[in-house]
């Protein structure tokens, strides 16, 4: 059996990966491996039509990570995005800027958005709370163009990246992780040795190392998640709100004290499916370009379920995303805001037309447990209030979305290495701590910043 040798072996080359990759190489380590089972950016094309049924998900996996098909919107903040933990010390916030600063070399067109002091619809509704915070947006085609060139400008200054390469298994020895286990492209399995492994496997690769984890005795944390809806609706509809501040954040506290709050806006954009294969679901999302657009606009509503609402959210999030497939034969459902919510949706319609037709009719208030719905309800009622047309019958709600559903993996903040595993390095969203391009990219840097200086220690002695 043939088995290669690195210093560093890095799973996953979406943020997390290609910034820990980053880190190393500018240290001067360069005998770094990747590996990705995905496919590269040219072929990652989420096919048209009414099946969702692909064998990768292109949406979700391959080169730059899952963020690749996101709007693009890169929060300049490094406390968001991480579940309002208060992660990085001062020293590793200030990494932000080189965050920025690459994405900035990598892309050609970039919109910049200053946080505003008040989202002006929102003045005099009791029911919502504005925020806003620093913001570069590149679009859906923005991040697809900085996630190809930086991976290409990572190869050229000495990163090994193995497209199509699967992690099958960690390599432990003596409670230390050595390497992982590897499918190459042909099905053969190759050990792969390395000083230290970074776990930055994103969200389809999250059950796996879940599985490996546990395996190894490691007790990995629950806590929040979020579970929502995805509303899309007229451009016009939103762009009071969105033409203040294009990622607006609007807050709202259910009557059951459900926090629920707007997240990821997209102003002319699309709703796509996400294929978590490993988990078994069909989620939703949405996009849009810098450079092309529809006449429709959406955001998710997302309802955030924690401790007190449930013992373990995590699993939750899972089980229910995974009733409301079932709810619609496997796939995502769709329904108006006329059948969700009769008595409110009273305006007149919009001529909004569902832009994904990879989701199936459903009955959403059905699929929904009662304080979730209401949670949602209110929601939209409190937003139409601000925003009148928002409340047309013909505005269109997908679910599931989900987001931040993966379990804590212990780890030193100082350098995201496993608190249980030593050699084991686990960042960005696979950790269960972050939530953004931005916070992966931080873990990822802070990571291979800390195996950088191990490196030099050791060639030192």
């Amino acid at each position: 059996m043939n088995t290669l040798r690195a210093h560093a072996l890095i799973l996953g080359s979406g943020p997390a990966g290609m910034f820990a990759a980053d880190a190393l190489l500018q240290a001067g380590v360069t005998d770094i491996v990747l590996l990705e089972r995905g496919r590269s950016m040219p072929k990652r094309t989420c096919p048209p039509g009414p099946a969702c049924d692909c064998r990768t998900c292109d949406v979700l996996e391959g080169e730059g990570g899952a963020g690749s098909f996101s709007d693009g919107k890169i929060t300049l903040s490094a406390v968001r995005g991480t579940h309002a933990q208060q992660l990085f010390t001062d020293d590793q916030a200030a990494l932000l800027t080189h965050v920025e600063a690459t994405v900035r070399q990598h892309v050609s067109v970039g919109i910049d958005y200053a946080p505003v002091p008040t989202l002006s619809a929102l003045v005099g509704q009791p029911g919502l709370r504005g925020e806003s915070y620093p913001l570069l947006h590149v679009g859906s085609d923005g991040v697809r163009e900085f996630g190809d060139r930086f991976c290409a400008d990572l190869q050229r200054r000495g990163l090994r990246m193995m497209m199509g390469w699967e992690a099958t298994g960690l390599i432990v020895e003596q409670s230390i992780v050595r390497g992982a286990l590897a499918r190459d492209r042909h099905g053969e399995v190759i050990p792969v040795e390395a000083d230290a492994v970074i776990a930055a496997v994103g969200m389809v690769g999250t059950p796996w190392l879940e599985r490996q984890l546990r395996a190894a005795g490691v007790d990995l944390a629950t806590g929040p998640a979020d579970l929502g809806i995805r509303l899309e609706t007229s451009a016009a509809a939103l762009d009071p709100l969105i033409s203040e501040f294009y990622d607006f954040k609007a807050l709202h506290t259910s009557a059951d004290g459900i926090s629920v709050r707007s997240f990821c806006v997209n102003g002319h954009g699309f709703i796509v499916n996400e294929y978590h294969r490993p988990l078994g679901i069909r989620g939703v999302n949405g996009h849009s370009f810098l450079r092309q657009g529809s006449n429709l606009s959406n955001l998710a509503i997302l309802a955030t379920i924690d401790t007190g609402f449930t013992a373990d959210p995590k699993h939750y999030v899972r089980t229910l995303a995974g009733q409301i497939n079932a709810a619609g034969d496997g796939y995502p459902i769709r329904q108006t805001l006329r059948e969700f919510m009769p008595d409110t949706a009273n305006v007149r319609p919009l001529g909004v037309v569902a832009s994904n037709p990879k989701t199936r009719p459903g009955n959403l208030r059905a699929a929904l447990p009662a304080p979730l719905a209401d949670a949602f309800t209110s929601y939209i009622t409190a937003l139409g209030a601000a925003l009148p047309p928002v409340l047309a019958p013909d505005t269109v709600l997908y679910a599931p979305e989900i987001k931040y559903y993966n379990y804590r993996v212990p780890i030193d903040p100082r350098t995201w290495e496993s608190l249980d595993l030593p050699g084991l390095y686990v960042v960005g969203n696979a950790a269960g701590y972050t939530a953004s391009l931005s916070a992966a990219a931080l873990s990822g840097l802070i990571a291979g910043q800390a195996i950088a200086d191990r490196v030099t220690r050791s060639a030192a002695r």
